[in-house]
Formats: structure tokens, sequence, C-alpha cells
């Protein structure tokens, strides 16, 4: 029976990274139902992302990246079962890319995965994934850029991440529309997983819940501190240590403890969202795609309007609280990694940093898929 390759292309913070962490940390839970999540290391899936496209992504390229398209397909060549590839980054291939992709797993039956919110929800997302980004756009400044009709570097951007026909059409073009799945993240509570699951084949109930790892959400004044602190550094800073400092420990470790004060759309744009939306819909049921979940799922609904913009008085308390985070966090910092956890976040990091280190680790994890196939035989 020919093999299944599901290929997650996206959205872009539609529950991606709670999936990919599901994933990762439940790859015997996989194996042992004769799904792989191929590669040896939790980014392996981003950097083939990148290798993949290139020239799109080059401040992300490093000896990590080199052929890691190639690796990951070679894994999944060794691998008698159905596989899964996961990246939000894949949502803006191009159609060259694409071509590549598809041809390398041409030993495979193709499955194609679009998670998809509705677009009120996206596009305060978006905003905040940017500003963790780097980005120093106002909010007002970016609706009113993607709202526009006409071509602007701000618009191109989101659109090109964002755009849900043009992502399936484009990996779909050559695949029968019941290998292109659409899956929606329900409009409240949990059920993304089981639904996610249920295209991968495998039972949901049996997968573990992880330790935390996904993204958090930052509340008004959090991004706008956090967008402040762009500017203020510029580009000073370079990409490696600001996705280390900034992104992962300000953002992600101090100023989301604090998420309160939600950024909403504001219910003045909900007409044209709306409207966006409503055409999304009807060209994927144009489309005949398998859909999983409920269309209705990406229609926005009337929200309150959220509070104005943040205060000073509400953005120096913010920073204030995060500095206090800070300064509390480094005096425990001493005691915060056992001496085990230490040993593996060095080997990681000089692994990163060393391509053979990389290739040890990647042979050791490599037996490990292997010892768990031949148990489950």
């Amino acid at each position: 029976m020919t093999p299944r390759v599901h290929l997650h292309v996206g959205l872009p913070k539609t529950g991606t990274t709670h999936l990919q962490n599901m994933l990762w940390h439940n790859r015997d839970t996989a194996a042992a139902q004769g799904l792989l999540y191929p590669g040896y290391v939790h980014s392996a899936h981003f950097h083939a992302a990148v290798d993949l496209q290139r020239e799109r992504y080059p401040d992300w390229a490093s000896p990590l990246t080199d052929q890691a398209w190639d690796r990951l397909v070679a894994h999944i060549r060794g691998w008698p079962g159905d596989s899964v590839i996961s990246s939000e980054l894949l949502a803006t291939a191009t159609k060259t890319q694409i071509t590549r992709a598809l041809r390398s797993l041409d030993f495979a039956e193709v499955h194609v995965i679009c998670t998809a919110r509705d677009l009120a929800r996206q596009i305060p997302s978006m905003w905040q994934e940017n500003t963790r980004n780097r980005r120093v756009e106002p909010y007002g400044e970016f609706l009113a850029a993607i709202r526009a009709d006409d071509s602007n570097p701000l618009h191109d951007l989101f659109w090109s991440y964002q755009d849900l026909p043009r992502v399936l059409a484009a990996w779909g073009e050559t695949l029968p529309p019941q290998q292109v799945h659409v899956v929606t993240v329900p409009a409240a509570g949990p059920g993304l997983w089981h639904r996610y699951a249920s295209t991968l084949n495998v039972a949901p109930d049996r997968f573990a819940h992880p330790v935390d790892h996904d993204n958090h959400s930052l509340g008004a004044p959090q991004t706008e501190v956090l967008r402040r602190v762009n500017i203020a550094v510029e580009r000073d800073v370079p990409w490696p240590q600001y996705d280390t400092v900034v992104k992962e420990y300000l953002a992600h470790t101090i100023l989301a403890g604090h998420g309160d004060g939600k950024v909403a759309l504001p219910a003045g744009e909900l007409p044209w969202v709306r409207a966006r939306a409503e055409r999304f819909v009807t060209e994927i049921e144009r489309a005949g795609y398998d859909v999983v979940g409920d269309l209705d799922d990406l229609l926005p609904t009337a929200r309150p309007e959220p509070a104005g913009c943040p205060t000073d008085a509400e953005l120096l308390d913010t920073a204030v609280t995060a500095l206090a985070d800070l300064v509390a966090q480094m005096r425990a910092s001493p005691d915060r990694d056992t001496p085990t956890e230490q040993i593996k976040r060095l080997l990681r990091e000089f692994s990163e940093q060393h391509p053979p280190v990389m290739a040890l680790r990647e042979l050791y994890w490599k037996g490990k898929a292997q010892l768990s196939w031949a148990r489950r035989r």
C-alpha cells in the first residue's frame, strides 16, 4: 500500500505550534500507530521549510538548513508507514518550490492539510506575531495596510500567509480535491487536535499533552511595550540575539505572563473582514476540498469593542512589572536548571553551531525511531 505523506502547510496563528508540539513530544506514540513525525531535532521541519524557500528567508539560512528538506524526505523514505511534515512557513511557497517538494515525495500519496480560523482572530494575532518579529507598525497602521485594495509591503506580507484560497490552490493544483484538507479551528473551546488527528488517521486520546511550550498571546499593553522596544533597538541587535533575548525571553517568558487587555479586531473593521471571510468560504466550497470541522468557524461574528490604545500609565505599569519579573528570574536562574537539563541545553546549543555534532544527534534519534518501529512489529 502506498504510504501517505501529510503536508501541513499553515496557516500561521491557527494552532500550528500546539499541533507540532503534540506530535514532537509524542513521537513514539505516533510511531506506534504507524505515523512518523520525521526529523531528529524539534526545529527540523522549520529548517526544511527555510531550505525549500531560501530566497524568501535568507536571514534564517544556516548550516542546519543546508539540504534540510532532502534530509527530512530521506527520513520519510526509510519509514514504512505514513508521515507528516508541518511548517506554517510552507504557506508562502512558490509554484516552483511546491513542484520541487511534491516531486521529492513522488513515492507517496501526498495529502495537503491547512488549518484555518476566522479572520477576526487572525488579524490581531498576526499583528502581535509581526511585533514579536521586530516589526514596529502601530495596530491602526497595520489594519489600514491590510484593508487596502492596493498593494503595499504590509498588505502583501500579511496576505502571502493568510490568503487561504490562494494557499490551498497553490499546494492543491496537481492533487485531487479529496487530498486537500481544510481543518477549521473551533470558534470556541478545544477540539482542534481531535480534528487534526482525524486527518492523520491516529487516535487523538492516546497522545499526552506536553508541558506547555505553545505560543501565548500578549495583551494590548504588553504588545505596545514590545513594539517600542523594537523601535529602541532598531537593527542594532542581530537576529539570533533578538530571537533569543527579545522574542523568546522578553516576549514569551516575561510579557506573556501578564497578557491582560486582549488585542481584538475593532468593530469598525468587521464588515470588510466578514466579506473577505465569506469569499474564502465560497471558494473552498466551490473547489470541493475535504473540510474537517465547520466552515462557519471561519466566519467572524460581532464581538465587543475592545478598549482603546493603552494609556501611558498602563504602559509604564507593564514595563515596571516586566522589569521586576526579569530581576526575579535572574535571581532564581542559578538554580533553575538541573545538571541534566544544563547538559541537554549545552549539547543542543553546541550541536546547532556545529553540524557534525548535530549529525551525531540525528543518528541517535534515528536509531531510537527504528527501535520503536521494531518493537511495534
